[in-house]
């Protein structure tokens, strides 16, 4: 039997898909490099309608632009300033306590030791013995470990360079993003032809306004648990709890992360600092309270259902993202999941309207 040709649109489609491929190869092989350039278009994309509402005010784009990222970096500076004293003085305090952590934890885990056979009650003895000397040795392990990151940071120029180039380009093409994101779309929509323009600008729209929603709903969320987790860690009293707070806080762009970063640390040093469980329940509580209200006031009032995913769509396509391009696979996850559905709506919305669906033939 011949092979039958192919038709001109199933070789068109072809094409379109192995480009497709080949684009997200090359964008997996260059993460690395690219990471800076999509930190700055993702700034860019976040503040063009502050650029665009401070045009409206008669203000120039490129005066706006420096302005915008002026106000952003002192507040950034001004930020690091303030918080990195506390920090530091609230690692430093941790150093101090953890030969007074040791002793407390030998002394809660002596009855439970006691109670046990003699030759599990050796090796216990052993294991515990050993786990805190290892726990002792922390802080100067700590010290060590960041002399020889420096060292190593130092000794090679090129990673040092690198570095440097990446503080250099994100503000620098941020400016240039944000100078001519308008052209860059207005001359993307000449490219298309006209009788698709207006379909073109609506789907567009929609995927804007999932993302546009996501990112800067997410960002003020993440804000505002910041300030609810650090400011209930520091009343509490647990040790780091500024830093705890801030991590767990900005970790909130990321669904399920507080968790893992914030409660499972906060927990463990309330205990160590404080020995009984009403501290631990009041972290608890905090924890609780904060994810409920984050869930039920924030997000609907902030994101206004704009995303819609399925907890378990959000699972997958953090573990999806993750898995490919690591820690910015997760950051672009739950975004490129919306878009995606999006995109799945509209070709289901095409496919009932279609020929194909609707003959009886």
């Amino acid at each position: 039997m011949d092979n039958l040709p192919l038709s001109k649109s199933t070789i068109k489609l072809i094409l379109i898909l192995l480009g497709i491929t080949i684009f997200f190869f090359i964008l997996y092989k260059a993460r690395t490099a690219l990471f800076p350039f999509v930190f700055a278009f993702g700034l860019a994309y976040l503040f063009d309608p502050v650029i665009d509402r401070m045009e409206s005010k008669k203000i120039g784009r490129t005066s706006s632009i420096i302005i915008l990222l002026t106000l952003l970096f002192t507040a950034f500076a001004v930020t690091t300033a303030f918080v990195t004293p506390l920090i530091v003085g609230q690692v430093e305090t941790l150093a101090d306590s953890i030969p007074g952590y040791i002793e407390l934890a030998q002394k809660k885990a002596a009855p439970i030791i006691q109670a046990l056979p003699d030759m599990n009650r050796e090796k216990a003895e052993a294991l515990i013995k050993n786990g805190m000397a290892k726990a002792g040795d922390l802080p100067l392990k700590v010290v060590r470990g960041a002399s020889q990151a420096l060292w190593t940071g130092l000794s090679n120029m090129l990673g040092l360079l690198l570095a440097l180039f990446n503080l250099v380009i994100i503000p620098v093409a941020t400016f240039y993003l944000l100078k001519d994101f308008d052209n860059i779309t207005a001359k993307i929509l000449e490219r298309v032809p006209p009788r698709n323009r207006q379909w073109t600008i609506d789907f567009f729209g929609k995927i804007d306004a999932v993302l546009s929603n996501f990112m800067r709903g997410q960002l003020t969320i993440a804000f505002i648990m910041t300030l609810i987790l650090s400011t209930g860690l520091m009343l509490i009293g647990t040790p780091m709890g500024l830093l705890i707070g801030v991590c767990a806080g900005l970790s909130n762009i990321v669904p399920y992360l507080p968790a893992v970063v914030g409660l499972v640390p906060a927990l463990l040093l309330t205990y160590l600092q404080f020995g009984d469980f009403s501290h631990l329940l009041a972290v608890l509580l905090l924890f609780g309270g904060a994810q409920v209200f984050e869930g039920f006031v924030l997000s609907p009032k902030i994101l206004e259902k704009a995303v819609g995913l399925h907890p378990v769509a959000v699972l997958a396509a953090l573990l999806i993202g993750g898995s490919f391009f690591g820690f910015l696979g997760v950051l672009l996850a739950v975004p490129t999941a919306a878009v995606l559905k999006v995109a799945m709506v509209e070709a289901d919305t095409a496919y009932m309207k279609s020929h194909f669906f609707k003959s009886d033939d």
